[in-house]
């Protein structure tokens, strides 16, 4: 994964309207400007924060981006995606 791509792509689109709009009206030209996999890709089109997480990036810079695109009322929605610290440890507590 290259993650510094992920994370100015997730970055961008967390503090830009401008750029959230180019992405949502054209995704595939928008993900194009950035050096990113289709596994990466895919994980940012489905807003796969869990794992994207889970590969490393930082849950504030994924909250900016799941809250961008959703507004501030979709807190709620991006912490049920979020897996627990006690799950990212494998404990499973």
């Amino acid at each position: 994964m290259s993650l510094s791509a992920v994370e100015q792509c997730i970055f961008d689109l967390g503090n830009s309207g401008k750029v959230r709009k180019a992405y949502v009206a054209e995704p595939d030209a928008f993900l194009a400007r950035y050096a990113l996999d289709d596994e990466e890709r895919a994980l940012v089109r489905g807003e796969d924060v869990a794992e994207l997480f889970r590969r490393g990036l930082n849950p504030m810079l994924l909250m900016g981006f799941h809250m961008g695109l959703h507004g501030p009322a979709s807190m709620g929605e991006y912490l049920k995606k979020m897996p627990t610290l006690a799950s990212t440890l494998g404990t499973g507590e």
